[in-house]
Protein backbone atom coordinates (compact mmCIF):
# COMPACT_ATOMS: atom_id res chain seq x y z
CA UNK A 1 0.00 0.00 0.00
CA UNK A 2 1.35 3.14 -0.83
CA UNK A 3 1.65 6.28 1.69
CA UNK A 4 -1.16 8.82 1.21
CA UNK A 5 0.46 12.93 1.58
CA UNK A 6 -0.14 13.77 5.05
CA UNK A 7 -2.10 16.85 6.14
CA UNK A 8 -0.45 19.93 8.42
CA UNK A 9 -0.31 18.99 11.65
CA UNK A 10 -2.02 20.91 14.17
CA UNK A 11 -0.63 21.98 17.65
CA UNK A 12 -3.43 23.83 19.22
CA UNK A 13 -6.68 23.88 17.73
CA UNK A 14 -7.60 26.05 15.31
CA UNK A 15 -4.11 27.35 14.61
CA UNK A 16 -2.20 24.76 11.64
CA UNK A 17 2.05 25.09 11.47
CA UNK A 18 3.40 25.79 8.86
CA UNK A 19 4.67 27.94 6.14
CA UNK A 20 2.29 30.73 7.38
CA UNK A 21 4.20 30.65 10.55
CA UNK A 22 7.61 30.67 9.49
CA UNK A 23 8.15 34.68 9.95
CA UNK A 24 6.57 34.47 13.42
CA UNK A 25 8.74 31.04 14.19
CA UNK A 26 11.95 32.78 12.50
CA UNK A 27 11.50 36.54 14.78
CA UNK A 28 10.94 33.99 17.49
CA UNK A 29 14.36 32.34 16.99
CA UNK A 30 16.15 36.06 16.31
CA UNK A 31 15.08 37.43 19.41
CA UNK A 32 15.93 34.19 21.41
CA UNK A 33 19.04 33.96 20.49
CA UNK A 34 19.70 37.64 21.02
CA UNK A 35 18.77 37.18 24.72
CA UNK A 36 20.81 34.29 24.96
CA UNK A 37 23.77 36.11 23.83
CA UNK A 38 22.77 38.96 26.35
CA UNK A 39 22.28 36.60 29.22
CA UNK A 40 25.85 36.26 30.39
CA UNK A 41 26.18 40.14 30.64
CA UNK A 42 22.91 40.75 31.72
CA UNK A 43 22.72 38.03 34.79
CA UNK A 44 26.57 36.88 35.47
CA UNK A 45 26.36 35.58 38.80
CA UNK A 46 24.21 33.03 37.20
CA UNK A 47 26.10 31.49 34.34
CA UNK A 48 26.45 28.07 36.36
CA UNK A 49 23.01 27.61 36.27
CA UNK A 50 22.44 28.51 32.86
CA UNK A 51 24.79 26.19 31.72
CA UNK A 52 23.41 23.35 33.37
CA UNK A 53 19.97 24.93 31.90
CA UNK A 54 21.69 24.34 28.55
CA UNK A 55 22.60 21.10 29.04
CA UNK A 56 19.32 19.88 29.90
CA UNK A 57 17.47 21.47 27.30
CA UNK A 58 19.79 19.66 24.81
CA UNK A 59 18.55 16.51 26.87
CA UNK A 60 15.25 17.26 26.33
CA UNK A 61 14.37 19.07 22.88
CA UNK A 62 15.02 16.02 21.13
CA UNK A 63 11.88 14.24 23.38
CA UNK A 64 9.74 16.83 21.34
CA UNK A 65 9.22 14.72 17.75
CA UNK A 66 9.17 11.64 20.33
CA UNK A 67 6.77 12.84 22.90
CA UNK A 68 4.81 15.72 21.51
CA UNK A 69 4.21 14.16 17.83
CA UNK A 70 4.64 10.63 18.27
CA UNK A 71 2.91 9.94 21.33
CA UNK A 72 5.63 7.92 23.40
CA UNK A 73 7.49 8.83 26.69
CA UNK A 74 10.69 7.82 26.66
CA UNK A 75 12.80 7.55 30.25
CA UNK A 76 15.93 6.26 28.77
CA UNK A 77 17.68 9.28 27.88
CA UNK A 78 20.13 8.78 30.94
CA UNK A 79 21.52 6.12 29.34
CA UNK A 80 22.42 8.39 26.11
CA UNK A 81 23.92 10.75 28.85
CA UNK A 82 26.25 8.38 30.25
CA UNK A 83 27.21 6.92 26.67
CA UNK A 84 28.06 10.52 26.49
CA UNK A 85 29.64 11.21 29.70
CA UNK A 86 31.63 7.84 30.41
CA UNK A 87 32.51 7.53 26.47
CA UNK A 88 33.80 11.40 26.43
CA UNK A 89 35.89 10.42 29.38
CA UNK A 90 36.98 6.76 28.57
CA UNK A 91 37.92 8.29 24.72
CA UNK A 92 39.64 11.66 25.71
CA UNK A 93 41.48 10.01 28.83
CA UNK A 94 42.70 6.81 27.98
CA UNK A 95 42.79 6.75 23.88
CA UNK A 96 43.71 10.86 23.58
CA UNK A 97 40.94 11.25 21.68
CA UNK A 98 40.06 14.96 20.63
CA UNK A 99 37.16 15.62 22.79
CA UNK A 100 35.24 17.05 19.78
CA UNK A 101 35.52 13.64 17.72
CA UNK A 102 34.80 11.77 20.52
CA UNK A 103 31.47 13.74 21.31
CA UNK A 104 30.68 13.41 17.81
CA UNK A 105 31.25 9.92 17.33
CA UNK A 106 29.57 8.98 20.47
CA UNK A 107 26.61 10.95 19.63
CA UNK A 108 26.45 8.95 16.26
CA UNK A 109 26.75 5.69 18.00
CA UNK A 110 24.04 6.87 20.23
CA UNK A 111 21.77 7.23 17.38
CA UNK A 112 22.55 4.08 15.90
CA UNK A 113 22.09 2.04 19.32
CA UNK A 114 18.78 3.88 19.62
CA UNK A 115 18.01 2.76 16.11
CA UNK A 116 18.49 -0.98 17.30
CA UNK A 117 16.36 -1.09 20.51
CA UNK A 118 14.11 0.56 19.07
CA UNK A 119 13.63 -1.80 16.10
CA UNK A 120 12.04 -3.93 19.27
CA UNK A 121 10.67 -1.34 21.51
CA UNK A 122 9.19 0.74 19.52
CA UNK A 123 6.79 -1.86 18.28
CA UNK A 124 5.43 -1.66 22.11
CA UNK A 125 2.22 0.66 22.58
CA UNK A 126 1.24 2.84 25.63
CA UNK A 127 2.96 2.60 28.73
CA UNK A 128 4.97 -0.55 27.98
CA UNK A 129 7.44 1.52 25.61
CA UNK A 130 7.83 3.80 28.97
CA UNK A 131 8.29 0.63 31.07
CA UNK A 132 10.69 -0.72 28.59
CA UNK A 133 12.73 2.48 28.67
CA UNK A 134 12.46 3.01 32.09
CA UNK A 135 14.54 -0.75 32.44
CA UNK A 136 16.94 1.14 30.31
CA UNK A 137 17.12 3.62 33.03
CA UNK A 138 17.36 1.70 35.63
CA UNK A 139 19.79 -0.87 34.25
CA UNK A 140 22.35 2.49 33.28
CA UNK A 141 21.97 3.49 37.41
CA UNK A 142 23.13 0.23 38.14
CA UNK A 143 25.48 -0.56 35.50
CA UNK A 144 27.37 3.35 36.44
CA UNK A 145 28.19 2.22 39.87
CA UNK A 146 29.28 -1.52 39.40
CA UNK A 147 31.03 -0.56 36.50
CA UNK A 148 33.99 0.14 38.36
CA UNK A 149 37.05 -0.71 35.62
CA UNK A 150 35.00 2.18 33.14
CA UNK A 151 33.23 4.75 34.96
CA UNK A 152 35.10 4.26 38.61
CA UNK A 153 32.11 3.50 40.35
CA UNK A 154 30.78 6.22 42.60
CA UNK A 155 33.39 8.01 43.00
CA UNK A 156 33.14 8.88 39.06
CA UNK A 157 35.42 9.81 36.00
CA UNK A 158 37.68 12.76 37.47
CA UNK A 159 40.09 14.77 35.00
CA UNK A 160 38.11 14.37 31.83
CA UNK A 161 39.56 17.10 29.74
CA UNK A 162 37.56 20.64 29.13
CA UNK A 163 35.93 20.88 25.61
CA UNK A 164 38.81 21.99 22.78
CA UNK A 165 37.65 23.87 19.22
CA UNK A 166 40.66 23.25 17.18
CA UNK A 167 43.62 25.05 19.79
CA UNK A 168 40.54 26.71 21.43
CA UNK A 169 39.74 25.26 25.20
CA UNK A 170 36.35 26.13 25.88
CA UNK A 171 36.83 26.30 29.69
CA UNK A 172 35.01 28.97 30.89
CA UNK A 173 31.24 28.94 32.24
CA UNK A 174 30.78 31.77 29.14
CA UNK A 175 32.33 29.93 26.14
CA UNK A 176 30.37 26.93 27.43
CA UNK A 177 27.42 28.69 27.56
CA UNK A 178 27.79 30.01 23.89
CA UNK A 179 28.79 26.57 22.87
CA UNK A 180 25.10 25.31 24.29
CA UNK A 181 23.40 27.81 22.66
CA UNK A 182 24.87 27.42 19.23
CA UNK A 183 23.96 23.56 19.70
CA UNK A 184 20.94 24.28 21.47
CA UNK A 185 19.41 26.72 18.31
CA UNK A 186 20.83 23.85 15.81
CA UNK A 187 18.52 21.30 17.90
CA UNK A 188 15.95 23.35 17.83
CA UNK A 189 16.01 24.67 14.25
CA UNK A 190 16.16 20.07 13.02
CA UNK A 191 13.60 19.43 15.75
CA UNK A 192 11.51 22.18 14.31
CA UNK A 193 11.59 21.43 10.91
CA UNK A 194 11.00 18.03 11.29
CA UNK A 195 7.66 18.99 13.16
CA UNK A 196 6.55 20.55 9.63
CA UNK A 197 8.27 18.03 7.60
CA UNK A 198 6.69 14.68 5.93
CA UNK A 199 8.11 12.94 8.36
CA UNK A 200 6.46 15.11 11.29
CA UNK A 201 3.23 14.74 9.76
CA UNK A 202 3.77 10.75 9.66
CA UNK A 203 4.73 10.88 13.28
CA UNK A 204 1.85 13.28 14.03
CA UNK A 205 -0.63 10.83 12.03
CA UNK A 206 1.30 7.39 14.56
CA UNK A 207 0.60 9.48 17.44
CA UNK A 208 -3.09 10.54 17.05
CA UNK A 209 -4.31 6.91 15.64
CA UNK A 210 -1.42 4.34 14.67
CA UNK A 211 -4.27 1.81 13.29
CA UNK A 212 -5.41 4.99 10.80
CA UNK A 213 -1.73 5.47 10.62
CA UNK A 214 -1.39 2.12 9.58
CA UNK A 215 -4.03 1.67 6.99
CA UNK A 216 -2.23 5.23 4.75
CA UNK A 217 0.82 2.58 4.50
CA UNK A 218 2.70 4.65 7.46
CA UNK A 219 5.34 2.42 8.97
CA UNK A 220 4.99 3.46 12.30
CA UNK A 221 7.64 1.77 13.82
CA UNK A 222 10.02 3.12 11.56
CA UNK A 223 9.23 7.01 12.08
CA UNK A 224 9.18 6.43 16.07
CA UNK A 225 13.04 5.00 15.60
CA UNK A 226 13.67 8.01 13.85
CA UNK A 227 12.60 10.30 16.68
CA UNK A 228 13.91 8.36 19.24
CA UNK A 229 17.42 8.43 17.58
CA UNK A 230 16.58 11.63 17.37
CA UNK A 231 16.59 12.31 21.04
CA UNK A 232 19.58 9.93 21.47
CA UNK A 233 22.14 11.62 19.77
CA UNK A 234 20.99 15.01 21.88
CA UNK A 235 21.14 13.41 24.70
CA UNK A 236 24.21 11.96 24.11
CA UNK A 237 25.62 15.37 22.92
CA UNK A 238 24.40 16.84 26.74
CA UNK A 239 26.37 13.89 28.36
CA UNK A 240 29.54 14.57 26.86
CA UNK A 241 29.23 18.39 27.43
CA UNK A 242 28.00 17.96 30.93
CA UNK A 243 31.70 16.13 31.49
CA UNK A 244 33.65 18.64 29.48
CA UNK A 245 32.06 21.26 31.57
CA UNK A 246 32.39 19.69 34.76
CA UNK A 247 35.35 17.62 34.07
CA UNK A 248 33.72 14.97 35.85
CA UNK A 249 31.42 12.13 35.38
CA UNK A 250 29.87 10.04 37.68
CA UNK A 251 26.38 8.20 38.73
CA UNK A 252 24.43 10.83 40.26
CA UNK A 253 23.99 12.12 36.89
CA UNK A 254 22.21 9.27 35.35
CA UNK A 255 20.05 8.58 38.13
CA UNK A 256 16.31 7.24 37.69
CA UNK A 257 15.47 10.48 39.16
CA UNK A 258 16.93 12.38 36.56
CA UNK A 259 15.41 10.23 34.03
CA UNK A 260 12.03 10.94 34.99
CA UNK A 261 13.21 14.80 35.83
CA UNK A 262 14.08 15.22 31.98
CA UNK A 263 10.24 14.01 30.94
CA UNK A 264 9.03 16.14 33.73
CA UNK A 265 10.91 19.19 32.20
CA UNK A 266 9.62 18.56 28.70
CA UNK A 267 6.01 18.05 30.26
CA UNK A 268 6.30 21.23 32.41
CA UNK A 269 7.56 23.63 29.33
CA UNK A 270 5.34 21.68 26.63
CA UNK A 271 6.23 18.95 24.53
CA UNK A 272 4.81 20.43 20.94
CA UNK A 273 7.44 23.72 20.90
CA UNK A 274 10.82 24.23 20.96
CA UNK A 275 10.65 26.72 23.77
CA UNK A 276 9.17 24.59 26.32
CA UNK A 277 11.86 22.44 27.12
CA UNK A 278 14.02 25.03 27.83
CA UNK A 279 11.07 26.57 30.18
CA UNK A 280 10.94 23.13 31.78
CA UNK A 281 14.14 22.82 32.00
CA UNK A 282 14.78 26.27 33.73
CA UNK A 283 12.20 25.86 36.00
CA UNK A 284 13.44 22.35 37.35
CA UNK A 285 17.08 23.28 37.55
CA UNK A 286 16.49 26.48 39.14
CA UNK A 287 14.50 24.85 41.96
CA UNK A 288 17.32 24.24 43.82
CA UNK A 289 18.87 27.96 43.52
CA UNK A 290 15.68 28.97 45.96
CA UNK A 291 18.01 27.25 48.47
CA UNK A 292 20.12 24.69 50.15
CA UNK A 293 16.96 23.30 52.60
CA UNK A 294 14.34 23.86 49.28
CA UNK A 295 16.60 21.82 47.59
CA UNK A 296 16.13 18.66 49.58
CA UNK A 297 12.59 18.99 48.92
CA UNK A 298 12.98 19.20 44.77
CA UNK A 299 11.61 16.04 43.94
CA UNK A 300 8.18 17.01 45.40
CA UNK A 301 8.20 20.53 44.69
CA UNK A 302 8.86 18.93 40.76
CA UNK A 303 6.15 16.36 41.21
CA UNK A 304 3.22 19.24 42.60
CA UNK A 305 4.42 21.62 39.76
CA UNK A 306 3.53 18.60 36.91
CA UNK A 307 0.38 17.81 38.35
CA UNK A 308 -0.66 21.57 38.14
CA UNK A 309 0.48 22.28 35.01
CA UNK A 310 -0.75 19.20 33.85
CA UNK A 311 -4.06 19.82 35.63
CA UNK A 312 -4.17 23.49 34.97
CA UNK A 313 -2.21 23.77 31.90
CA UNK A 314 -2.24 20.58 29.40
CA UNK A 315 0.09 22.04 26.99
CA UNK A 316 2.62 23.14 29.03
CA UNK A 317 3.42 26.50 30.41
CA UNK A 318 5.05 27.67 26.91
CA UNK A 319 1.50 26.13 25.34
CA UNK A 320 -0.64 28.18 28.05
CA UNK A 321 1.70 31.51 27.20
CA UNK A 322 0.70 31.09 23.60
CA UNK A 323 -2.53 30.05 23.80
CA UNK A 324 -3.18 33.13 26.12
CA UNK A 325 -1.73 35.32 23.56
CA UNK A 326 -3.56 34.35 20.44
CA UNK A 327 -7.04 34.28 22.55
CA UNK A 328 -6.08 37.99 23.43
CA UNK A 329 -5.16 39.07 19.74
CA UNK A 330 -8.31 37.20 18.64
CA UNK A 331 -10.05 39.78 21.24
CA UNK A 332 -8.31 42.89 19.89
CA UNK A 333 -8.76 41.93 16.47
CA UNK A 334 -12.76 41.37 16.70
CA UNK A 335 -12.73 44.60 18.82
CA UNK A 336 -10.73 46.68 16.12
CA UNK A 337 -13.37 44.73 13.61
CA UNK A 338 -16.40 46.04 15.46
CA UNK A 339 -15.31 49.58 15.52
CA UNK A 340 -14.49 49.53 12.36
CA UNK A 341 -18.04 48.35 11.01
CA UNK A 342 -19.52 50.96 13.71
CA UNK A 343 -17.86 54.41 12.18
Amino acid sequence: MTSARLPMPVESAGRPTGVRTRPARLLLGVVGIAIAIALPYLVPTQMSLLVTVGIFYLATIGLTPLIGQAGQVSLGQTMFMAIGGYGAGFLTMDWHWPTAVAALVLAAFSGLLALVFGAGFLRLRGYYFALATLGLAVATASLSTAWISLTDGPSGLVGIPSLHLGSYAVFSDQANFYVLVVLGAIAAWITSNLRNSQTGRALAAVGNDSVAAGMLGIRASRYKATAFAISAVTASLAGSLYAFYLRFFSPDVVTVTVAFSIVIMVAVGGSRSVIGPLIGALVIQGLPQVGQTFSNWEPLVAGLVLIAVMTYFPAGLWGAVRDGVASAWRRVSRHAVAQGAGR
